[in-house]
């Protein structure tokens, strides 16, 4: 699609080769935040999980590249990038000049992830909380108010262990968020979407962490990360084990470990604002950064939004949560 910008002829045109659209965000990621949203791979796996389709596009002004734009098709409807936070366009960095992305998509029908109002109407109630990264992990720590930092540190006098891809670690990761999920009334993502991502995810790493006590995994948290950037995308607890910190643990390990990898940004995921979970995050001072979920029409009403099909989905086995979380997860994105 074509549409005139100022004089300037503004289209996007497919990208294929995933090398060309990596060399322009790296360049891109000296001068600001490139996210795990924009890793070129990710359209293929939501493919391969969930029989979307997806094109990931470059943005041109006449014959020059300004910007990316993954995307995934939803039925009608293009969403940038279902299951994750963002995912919206990235220009060059000195690119101000304003995109209406309503002429410039073929589909009329769309929601764009982006930490920028792109459209008349968005979503506003999430933010991410983004901990820019230095060589000082006791820098960092002792930024920590000190009672959290003895939080942190409880669970390791307490003989809790931590071991990043062991054999079972995918399993032992689904297990408790399948688990976790069903205990708040949600349904989990199936496990083949997150077999998927740790068996053919390109371009960056992917990183399960686990808690153990006594050989029992009791927290497990889910990275990715792509170019500078990791983030903790997805994790549970065992709630029997939520009074000796096992959280925070977990994510001061991850926080720590990717400052030793030399990453420039560790991302502790999306949160409600105003939530405990919002609260909670805070104690890792933060960088709190809010999310606009930019869409072509006023928003109607989510099923997220019918607390009546929270209770009824707490009374179901867990196995029948997990296959059935498989098939619902690919309209609730």
């Amino acid at each position: 699609m074509k549409y005139k910008n100022n004089d300037k002829i503004l289209s996007i045109t497919e990208c294929r080769d995933n090398a060309m659209w990596n060399d322009f965000l790296v360049k891109e990621s000296n001068q600001q935040m490139v996210t795990i949203a924009h890793n070129p791979c990710l359209g293929a796996i939501l493919s391969k999980t969930f029989g979307y389709t997806y094109k990931n596009y470059f943005i041109k002004e006449g014959e020059n590249t300004i910007g990316v734009l993954p995307t995934v098709s939803i039925g009608k409807k293009v969403v940038s990038m279902p299951h994750f936070s963002y995912g919206g366009p990235i220009f060059k960095k000195n690119y101000s000049s304003k995109v209406d992305y309503s002429l410039l998509l073929e589909e009329n029908n769309f929601e764009i992830r982006s930490f920028e109002k792109l459209s008349a109407f968005t979503k506003q109630n999430k933010s991410t909380f983004i901990i820019p990264l230095n060589n000082d992990a006791n820098e960092i720590f002792n930024g920590f108010s000190s009672r959290f930092r003895n939080k942190i540190r409880k669970p390791q006098k307490l003989g809790f262990t931590v071991t990043e891809n062991g054999p079972d670690a995918l399993k032992h990761f689904y297990q408790l968020y399948s688990k976790r999920m069903l205990q708040k009334g949600s349904p989990p993502l199936g496990k083949s979407f997150f077999y998927n991502l740790f068996n053919t995810y390109k371009n960056g790493e992917v990183g399960i962490t686990v808690v153990y006590h006594n050989d029992k995994p009791v927290a497990a948290g889910f990275c990715l990360s792509y170019l500078n950037f990791k983030e903790f995308c997805w994790g549970s607890t065992d709630k029997n084990y939520n009074r000796y910190n096992v959280n925070a643990f977990l994510l001061w390990n991850m926080i720590e470990n990717s400052i030793n990898a030399g990453y420039y940004y560790f991302s502790l995921g999306r949160s409600t604002k105003n939530s405990h979970n919002h609260t909670y995050k805070l104690q890792f001072k933060p960088k709190e950064v809010p999310l606009y979920f930019n869409l072509s029409e006023s928003p109607g009403i989510s099923i997220k939004e019918y607390e009546f099909l929270t209770k009824i989905w707490k009374y179901q086995p867990l196995k029948t949560s997990q296959i059935l979380g498989h098939y619902i997860s690919k309209y609730i994105y």
